[in-house]
């Protein structure tokens, strides 16, 4: 068994077995425990060292805080069973410094804990413990076995029931899902996340939680999968049922479905990510389910390049869905979008995506975006969810059609201004009746000065230019 030896300025880990001379045989859970006991910092020598339902608790360690680390070379916790591998209860500050989590891809049970609103399971747990750090971590292998479902999630870092953690310059390898926070003010930055299999970050609330108050900034993802549903999965940052949280500066490569997917949350921010070779819609701001409302997303300077749409704000309580409303899409820089074909999963059929650069319904801005290289360029509602919809000074280039607005008789007021369309002939503008740019559409003299549109002419068209 390894041990430890309590010095006068810290506790060291050896995992030596046995132990060495002078030191106290015993597990790194009882090396935590005499740490705590003594006030010290845990150093833990390069190894391996075994972990299996560890719990650092209020109750125990004298309830003090310290630090974890290891100086040089790499200290490995290896998952060996149990519920979990490591779990701090309720305990405040504690740090983990340069450690590596290991889960060895062994099966976990769900965690039970309140407000966790879908099955999960967790390698390390920060249950209700504030200020608790991560920092030059690393987390691998805790990709889901045969016993472990579709449908059912495993996080390397799962945080629940009010923790607040902070997860900076780590990596996370051959993961599920790399965090994974159920109603906890969680900041995730600098952060390595490679080969997620369901998802990199997932920040998660309940309905009517209030402020969740999280921020992923600054991380690199690469290739993020799904192994089922469409759209619940295979995004490199998603956020349900959270309000106001931020994504911001981001890089994005290689997702199944979105680069950032925000499902009913509020007064959002998504900014200056940088997103590549997304299959679905690359930015996804959407209220998937009645009641699951959200409002006041920010969606600005991010930069989408090939992917199967760019930004949707969809939904708008028209068919048994929520509302997602006032929202600000601008400084946007689009290329290179495709109609890509979506496999159907979790009772949702086969579907495509429809290549449009910017779709938004209601109450929103639209400005000084650019768009190149899509099926369509802009589009403003769909069916009669469009209602208070402004789109100005954008920028649209080789797009087969450059703005499409809502040609239902129920659309409400719009206003096109400004905006600047090249190379889409006749459908420089049109009023489109379907989600997607397919006939029937009507086309207007995009170089007007001025015109109006609608049942009542609700919708003003107002010095565009078109070639």
């Amino acid at each position: 068994m390894p041990g430890y030896r309590i010095f006068d300025d810290l506790v060291i880990a050896d995992p030596a077995t046995p132990a060495p001379s002078g030191f106290t045989a015993g597990s790194i859970g009882a090396a935590i425990e005499a740490a705590r006991n003594a006030a010290k910092p845990l150093q833990l020598r390069p190894g391996t060292y075994d972990m299996s339902n560890i719990d650092i608790l209020t109750t125990s360690g004298s309830g003090r805080r310290i630090e974890i680390f290891c100086a040089a070379g790499e200290a490995v916790l290896r998952l060996t069973g149990g519920n979990y591998g490591l779990r701090v209860f309720g305990q405040a500050g504690m740090t983990f410094r340069n450690i590596a989590f290991d889960g060895q891809n062994l099966g976990l049970p769900p965690y039970s804990a309140p407000n966790v609103i879908t099955t999960a399971a967790g390698m390390v747990i920060v249950d209700n413990a504030q200020d608790t750090v991560f920092s030059r971590c690393s987390f691998r292998n805790t990709v889901k076995t045969g016993s472990e479902p579709a449908g059912s999630y495993k996080a390397a870092l799962l945080c629940v029931n009010d923790a607040r953690p902070r997860v900076s310059n780590c990596g996370f390898d051959n993961i599920d899902v790399a965090v994974w926070a159920f109603s906890s003010e969680t900041l995730v930055e600098g952060c390595r996340v490679v080969g997620a299999k369901n998802n990199g970050v997932a920040i998660y609330g309940t309905l009517g939680s209030g402020g969740n108050l999280s921020v992923v900034r600054n991380n690199f993802f690469n290739y993020v999968g799904s192994d089922a549903g469409t759209g619940a999965n295979g995004n490199a940052v998603s956020a349900y049922l959270a309000n106001d949280v931020s994504f911001v500066g981001n890089t994005i490569f290689n997702c199944a479905f979105s680069a950032v997917r925000v499902n009913g949350g509020s007064r959002v921010l998504i900014k200056d990510n940088s997103c590549w070779n997304i299959r679905e819609a690359c930015l996804y701001y959407e209220a998937p389910g009645a009641g699951q409302n959200g409002t006041g997303a920010t969606i600005a300077n991010n930069r989408v390049d090939t992917a199967g749409d760019g930004i949707n704000v969809g939904n708008s309580g028209y068919f048994n869905d929520g509302v997602a409303r006032r929202s600000i899409v601008t400084g946007n820089q689009i290329s290179n979008l495709t109609v890509t074909a979506i496999p159907g999963s979790g009772g949702v059929g086969n579907y495509n995506t429809t290549a449009i650069g910017i779709t938004v319904e209601q109450d929103s801005v639209v400005s000084s975006n650019i768009v190149e290289g899509a099926a369509g360029g802009l589009k403003l509602g769909v069916a009669q969810g469009a209602r208070d919809l402004v789109c100005d000074g954008n920028l649209i280039r080789d797009c087969g059609v450059g703005i499409a607005f809502s040609s239902s008789a129920q659309a409400g007021k719009m206003v096109l201004s400004n905006n600047i369309i090249s190379g889409a002939g006749a459908n420089a503008i049109v009023s489109a009746s379907t989600v997607g740019l397919v006939p029937p559409l009507t086309t207007y003299n995009a170089n007007l000065a001025s015109q109006t549109a609608g049942s009542s002419g609700q919708i003003l068209i107002v010095d565009n230019r078109a070639s």
